[in-house]
């Protein structure tokens, strides 16, 4: 079972928190700060679950979401919004 969690987040503090409740479950958490290298990530790892936050340097979250539906490889992937 892919176990990946893809958290795509700039906020440092919401990612220690984040993959400290995710790995305290069995999930392995894998980090991107901005939109680009997140996708490149999913693309990479092709991970179960896309947690993305809306507020991001270099893409927002709405193209990153856009971008992943449109890419049949990683259009099944979930994505769900993390934002404050």
């Amino acid at each position: 079972m892919n176990r990946r969690i893809l958290l795509i987040e700039d906020n440092e503090n919401n990612r220690y928190l984040v993959t400290f409740l995710l790995q305290a479950h069995g999930w392995q958490v894998l980090h991107a700060a901005d939109g680009p290298s997140g996708l490149a990530m999913a693309a990479r790892e092709r991970p179960a679950l896309v947690l993305l936050d809306i507020h991001l340097p270099g893409m927002d979250g709405y193209a990153v979401a856009r971008a992943l539906k449109a890419d049949p490889a990683l259009a099944a992937i979930p994505v769900v919004a993390v934002t404050s």
